[in-house]
């Protein structure tokens, strides 16, 4: 997929290892993520959508911009309109994760 950020230059978004590293770093983890963006309210009431939707953008434009990118600026190259369309395409694009039970054992190289 191919958006155009808000300082003019053109990204060809590829969801890769490195966009699920970024969304593993979101407190509670991928699945804690899903429940966010889903809308989900928090003990006092609040839903953390935007917030849950942000860490997506950050993920997936950090994950593709060449230069780092703090999570303020990656943010805010996104431009409004194309919010719905990112999200979507990581959404259909992201594989499902399963833990796999590790097995007990010595690991000796």
């Amino acid at each position: 997929m191919e958006i155009e950020l808000k300082n003019g230059e053109t990204l060809i978004l590829e969801v890769s290892s490195l966009i699920l590293e970024y969304l593993e770093d979101y407190k509670g983890g991928i699945e804690q993520l899903k429940k966010d963006a889903q809308g989900q309210k928090d003990a006092n009431g609040y839903t953390k959508t935007m917030y849950a939707t942000n860490q997506l953008l950050y993920a997936i434009i950090a994950s593709n911009y060449d230069a780092p990118l703090t999570y303020r600026q990656a943010v805010r190259l996104v431009k409004l309109e194309d919010i719905s369309k990112i999200v979507d395409f990581v959404i259909s694009n992201i594989p499902e994760i399963h833990e796999k039970e590790i097995q007990k054992g010595t690991h000796r190289i």
